[in-house]
């Protein structure tokens, strides 16, 4: 029996098999996955450590708004005695306005606590040094910022608009405000505030100003009013006075034996001041006495003339509307630098002093219906060889003969 054929077997074909990734490739995909991820941690830690600085900021502020107002609403005898100040130490309570004012001031200015730390700090010895110059002046400027929005937060509202507009309280920068103007130290050394930007009444905090050389306040005749502060006395460095058209009361006889650097007082249309001048200020060395416009005692110009002091420093005297009576003193020819009297619409009557000032340069005396007479060339102010003014019509006097630049009716 034939053999059978067996079928040739066919060998079993295998799909070809891939070739796997190189081993590097798969390492450095891994290795910038891990990059990716170290980087993502990293940012995520620096955001955090910024939420925690906020937080952190947070909490402080909150600290420091919280320990104000516990100082605001503690009684005196708690708080850190202003005594404790010293040429080289702060109180607590100094430190902690200080603070503030660095910290808060700036961005919130009426929220800062004047009430509190304004007596504290007015406080510090003017020789108060710690080693830290920035201290000291910090100490100065909070004084100054708190005195000088004590007279914005006396005005009325047309006031503090008006004063608002001007730039004040809306930072602590207060020599760029409108009627501040300061030294090369930063102190304020001149404000002027006109109607209606003036306080309804002069605020004590003023007293806070003590390198103020100028001042002068022009109302409506009733605000400013009231009394000036007893802290005004601290305005010692002042030369300069001028108060107009406010309703302020009488000024107290003692206020220029502390104000005793004026040489120019203005006072002009202060109905409310009474008619007798500070006796203190015929002690002075004044160089300018205007008063106008306001009533004085019939012995004022007695009293001036009658001043050693006056009598060699003043150089312009105008008592012009003062209701003014009686005869100018003779003893008037004594003033050895007046250029100026102005002495017209008043109640003056003869005699005329037989001699003026020598050194005279313009005479008014108009208005004064109680003046009469021929005045002789060479004779009384007829024979003043510097006058280039002189006015007295509205009187009834003439001139017998020559009398320079002199006008009558």
């Amino acid at each position: 029996m034939p053999r059978q054929h067996e079928p040739d077997l066919i060998p079993m074909q295998h799909p070809p098999l891939q070739a796997w990734p190189a081993l590097e490739k798969q390492q450095q995909r891994c290795c910038e996955h891990c990059h990716k991820k170290r980087k993502r941690d990293k940012y995520l830690v620096i955001a955090l450590v910024l939420f925690l600085l906020y937080l952190l900021g947070n909490v402080v502020f909150l600290n420091v708004r919280t320990l104000n107002a516990t100082q605001s609403t503690s009684p005196p005898a708690a708080r850190a005695s202003p005594s404790a100040s010293s040429s080289t130490a702060l109180s607590v309570d100094a430190e902690q306005c200080i603070s503030q004012y660095n910290l808060n001031a700036p961005t919130d200015p009426q929220d800062y606590p004047c009430s509190t730390c304004y007596p504290v700090l007015s406080a510090v010895p003017a020789n108060f040094s710690d080693g830290d110059a920035q201290d000291a002046q910090t100490v100065a400027n909070a004084v100054q910022f708190c005195g000088l929005r004590s007279m914005f937060e006396s005005a009325n509202n047309a006031g503090q608009s008006a004063l608002s507009n001007g730039g004040w309280v809306k930072d602590v920068r207060f020599c760029t405000w409108s009627g501040v103007k300061c030294d090369g130290s930063g102190r304020v050394s001149s404000l002027q505030l006109s109607f209606p930007s003036v306080p309804a009444n002069v605020p004590s905090e003023i007293g806070g100003l003590t390198g103020l050389t100028s001042l002068q306040i022009v109302g409506d005749t009733n605000v400013p009013g009231g009394t000036l502060p007893s802290s005004f006395t601290n305005l010692t460095s002042l030369t300069s006075l001028d108060l107009q058209s406010t309703a302020v009361t009488a000024i107290d006889a003692n206020l220029f034996s502390s104000l005793n650097q004026i040489t120019t007082l203005t006072l002009v249309k202060n109905t409310k001041m009474g008619g007798d001048l500070p006796s203190s200020l015929f002690a002075l060395p004044l160089q300018n006495l205007v008063v106008n416009d306001q009533s004085v005692s019939s012995d004022t110009l007695s009293n001036i003339v009658s001043s050693n002091s006056l009598q060699g420093s003043l150089k312009l005297l105008d008592l012009s509307a003062t209701s003014l009576s009686g005869a100018i003193p003779a003893s008037i020819s004594a003033f050895t630098a007046l250029t100026e009297l102005h002495l017209d619409g008043n109640v003056l009557a003869n005699p005329l002093p037989v001699s003026f000032p020598t050194t005279l340069q313009a005479l008014t005396l108009t208005n004064n219906t109680g003046l009469s007479g021929a005045v002789a060339s060479g004779t009384a102010f007829c024979g003043l060889a510097r006058l280039t003014s002189c006015d007295v019509r509205g009187t009834g006097l003439t001139a017998q003969g020559a009398c320079g630049v002199c006008t009558f009716s």
